[in-house]
């Protein structure tokens, strides 16, 4: 069984987990901005990855 760190996250996971509404999360989707994959026209990652984009992230401004 896969460990829940790799979990694989959808679009609308990631609207229940992210602090903003779905424009502003497409918007950063579509700027490349998120740490996902786009398969067809959905978005994945993992909540390792997400956890990582995070961390890394943390103190900074993301205007889009």
């Amino acid at each position: 069984m896969a460990s829940e760190e790799f979990k694989i996250i959808t679009q609308d996971d990631l609207l229940q987990i992210l602090p903003f509404g779905k424009t502003k999360l497409l918007q950063l989707l579509q700027a490349g901005v998120l740490p996902v994959t786009k398969v067809g026209k959905d978005y994945i990652t993992t909540t390792h990855q997400l956890q990582k984009w995070l961390e890394k992230n943390e103190g900074k401004e993301i205007y889009y």
